[in-house]
């Protein structure tokens, strides 16, 4: 549309200059008046000129813009999709704050620094265990309590969610399969290594759908839910640990209130 303009203005403005010359050569004749004319002329012509190179740089920084914001809509949606697979029911906020678009570095600003936000945004959902391994009713809490077998007083090391058969268990983050087996109470079990220390393990499984070394991402079944081992009904038992310390699983399954059980 500018280019148009510019052109339609151009012709314009040569018509105009021609007609102007002509009329004063035909009333007085005077060259040197008609010299000055020219002058102007072509000194509106270098300004036009200059305007529509600046036009046209406006106009490619507008599109390279619109390609980075385009991007950054795409990791968006990425990252959405990641909560979704890592069973987190919320939706990253749009909007913001107001800034305004008079001025590109504004919008250069905001732009680099929204992108740099769902790049760590992606990085840590992906690798670090936030999420929900199992859609189920939260049935025992991390920490002391009564043990279901004896009625004693016993730590319970991960959270117990209630499941039904053959219920999917899903991986809260990538990683690599530490172990895939029997292992005594726990079952049929599956321990996943992840980055930054953490590990995760999924007891009571009725079946095992990976192996050990297999590189698994965020959101991949990695078995169903089942009774196996020292279990009193179908459910899985979810344990994080970091550096080989017992962490409180109930912190990781949710990012706000939305998410709790």
């Amino acid at each position: 549309m500018g280019k148009n303009f510019t052109k339609i203005y151009l012709t314009v403005l040569s018509f105009i200059s021609v007609a102007s010359l002509f009329v004063a050569f035909k009333s007085s004749g005077n060259k040197e008046e008609i010299e000055k004319l020219k002058k102007e002329v072509n000194l509106l012509r270098e300004e036009l000129n200059r305007k529509e190179e600046l036009l046209k740089k406006a106009v490619e920084e507008k599109e390279k813009l619109a390609k980075k914001l385009k991007s950054i809509e795409e990791k968006i949606k990425k990252a959405n999709k990641t909560l979704r697979r890592k069973g987190i029911k919320i939706k990253l906020p749009q909007g913001g704050l107001f800034i305004p678009a008079d001025r590109k570095e504004n919008l250069e600003f905001y732009a680099s620094t929204l992108e740099n936000s769902m790049e760590r945004l992606l990085k840590v959902m992906a690798e670090i265990p936030v999420g929900v391994p199992l859609y189920g009713r939260l049935t025992s809490r991390f920490g002391y309590r009564k043990d279901p077998f004896n009625g004693k007083l016993a730590f319970h090391a991960g959270i117990d969610l209630r499941a039904q058969p053959r219920q999917p268990v899903f991986a809260t983050a990538n990683g690599i399969v530490k172990f895939a087996g029997w292992s005594g109470g726990y079952g049929k079990l599956v321990i996943i290594k992840h980055k930054y220390g953490y590990e995760t393990y999924y007891g009571h499984l009725s079946k095992i759908r990976v192996k050990k070394g297999q590189r698994i991402k965020a959101g991949t079944v990695i078995g169903y839910a089942g009774s196996t081992g020292r279990s009193t009904g179908i459910h899985l038992h979810y344990e994080i640990r970091r550096y080989g310390r017992l962490l409180n699983p109930l912190k990781y399954l949710y990012l706000n209130r939305y998410n709790a059980f």
